[in-house]
């Protein structure tokens, strides 16, 4: 049985809908703070329970009988992710879980300038610490998390933020996804580390001039001053520490802490990954649909 906490987000159903791909006989467990809202995964046969990083006590009961379990790191300040996290970590090893498998972020370091760096550095250490096996996947930037931008960009032909200069492997949540489900659903990966990014590593300069060919209209990339981005992250109402998470790793990316290049997603997925010429058709699809 597999189990993974924070299966209602973007990148644990795309896990779970993996997982259902590669071993569709496999017993799957979601946990999720409200059970409600993936509801529809038990029409698929997974096991849908309340898993709540406050409550480390429904992630013990989601963990028993679980042979791997993974935890998909959470989304809070850095104090109270640190405490949930090896919360999670010791109610993994409670309930007896043979492999725990941690969703990390590229260059873990306290030094970096991206705030939950300090998260994934704790976190890691806590686990290496515990006992258990373990697998360790440090994902880069998610392609999906420049749609923002690029929506923007594709009306305005400006692509705007902060460190944009800096190199960085996006790569693709799907991408993502089948390497972890690999990796969940496979032995040899214990006690192991792995960099997770895309084929190719881009700065914003680079992006835009992609955009314009691929369409048809000149794009051009400027470095946002972080106090403003910081604002129009505030008006789309997120909370500060996000807002302070969020220019930190525009920062990150632009000072070049993102730029290394690892084949191991796409040895794991076990096919060619997803590139950002690609992305930007889909764009141009969906807008081009919608005007």
């Amino acid at each position: 049985m597999i189990s993974i906490t924070g299966a209602s987000g973007q990148l644990g159903r795309q896990i779970v809908a993996a997982l259902k791909q590669r071993a569709p006989e496999t017993a799957l467990v979601a946990g999720t703070r409200k059970p409600s809202s993936i509801s529809d995964l038990s029409d698929d046969g997974v096991r849908v329970v309340k898993a709540d990083f406050d409550q480390p006590e429904t992630l013990r009961a989601m963990f028993e009988g679980s042979r791997v379990a993974m935890i998909i790191c959470g989304t809070a300040p850095i104090d109270i992710r640190i405490r949930q996290h090896r919360a999670a970590i010791d109610a993994a090893r409670a309930a007896g879980v043979e492999r725990l498998v941690y969703t990390s972020f590229i260059n873990p370091r306290i030094e970096s300038l991206f705030p939950y760096a300090t998260v994934h550095a704790d976190s890691e250490r806590y686990l290496l610490e515990s006992g258990l096996a373990y697998t360790i996947l440090r994902n880069n930037h998610f392609v999906e998390n420049l749609d923002s931008a690029l929506n923007i960009a594709f009306q305005t032909g400006s692509l705007a933020l902060p460190g944009a200069s800096g190199k960085v492997g996006y790569i693709f949540r799907r991408d993502v996804a089948a390497a972890t489900a690999a990796v969940l659903t496979q032995e040899g990966h214990e006690n192991k580390a792995y960099e997770l990014t895309g084929p190719e590593a881009l700065d914003l300069y680079e992006i835009a001039g992609l955009a314009g060919e691929t369409w048809g209209k000149p794009v051009v990339a400027h470095e946002l001053d972080s106090a403003e981005y910081g604002r129009l992250l505030s008006q789309r109402g997120l909370p500060d520490f996000a807002v302070e998470a969020q220019i930190g790793i525009r920062l990150a990316s632009g000072a070049g802490e993102y730029g290394h290049l690892s084949p191991a997603a796409e040895r794991l997925a076990g096919r060619s990954l997803g590139t950002m010429t690609e992305h930007l058709q889909a764009i141009c699809r969906r807008l081009s649909a919608v005007h």
